[in-house]
């Protein structure tokens, strides 16, 4: 709708403020507003028809679907079509398009279901075409309207991880990790140095051993007893029994 102005009234006229007086009102300069239809439908009822409010923006993830609804009033026999208006950069190759272009239904995964006092634009799987401005405009005879549009924005697909955890979980992980790793540089190295050791003492042991054995017969060697007392026993005996007659044949030791 476009108001156009005209130094006469000739359909309506502003209404005038009733504190003033008629006299002060001069008919030569009342504005008049004459309405007539354009060429292109406004976003509001117009005549018989009329477009509910809907959404302005909708998301969804590439690959997706996605449902636009358009609720009017209207009577059966209206004309129902869905108007698209893209970004420059989501159109095929060429990446523009024009000003406004129809939507193809059943194509390019598109579909448009209508019902009574409502259409469906479906989407069954989200593309970088399909992101732009979509209207639905309602047309019964001399009557349009439209909605004032809603926004369709397609969004990259959300990289969801493997293992989704926790960030606690997550820095327990790394200690455990970090200890794991701690043992496994220092682990190696106190093994060599214990097998080292051990290796030492093997090779230490029998020259120990031999050491305690001579310091055990040490003083039982006859080469080396000039200063003890001599204990081989001779032809003799030691000791003399004091009760017992000499015998013939060799004499007795006295104690």
């Amino acid at each position: 709708m476009s108001p156009s102005l005209s130094p006469t009234g000739s359909q309506s006229q502003i209404p005038t403020n009733p504190s003033v007086p008629s006299s002060h009102l001069d008919p030569s300069n009342t504005l008049a507003v004459t309405t007539i239809p354009r060429s292109d439908p406004s976003c509001g009822p117009w005549g018989r028809v009329h477009v509910l409010p809907v959404p302005t923006s909708r998301s969804g993830a590439l690959g997706d679907p996605l449902t636009l609804e358009c609720r009017f009033w209207a009577p059966p026999a209206a004309n129902v079509t869905w108007l698209q208006v893209c970004p420059q950069r989501y159109h095929g190759d060429t990446w523009n398009c024009s000003w406004p272009q129809e939507v193809q239904a059943r194509a390019g995964g598109l579909q448009v279901v209508r019902r009574e006092g409502l259409s469906t634009l479906n989407f069954r799987h989200l593309e970088h075409n399909h992101s732009g401005l979509y209207f639905c405009r309602v047309e019964f005879g001399n009557a349009t309207a439209q909605s004032c549009g809603t926004f369709v924005r397609v969004r990259e697909p959300v990289h969801v991880p493997f293992l989704d955890l926790r960030e606690a979980t997550k820095n327990r992980i790394l200690t455990a990790q970090g200890v794991l790793l701690l043992l496994c540089a220092a682990g190696p190295g106190l093994l060599l140095l214990f097998r080292k050791r051990w290796a030492n003492e093997q090779l230490l042991q029998p020259k120990k051993i031999s050491c305690e054995e001579e310091n055990l017969y040490e003083g039982l060697n006859l080469d080396e007893c000039s200063m003890y007392e001599d204990i081989s026993r001779g032809i003799q005996p030691t000791y003399q029994d004091v009760g017992t007659p000499p015998a013939a044949d060799g004499l007795m030791e006295k104690p």
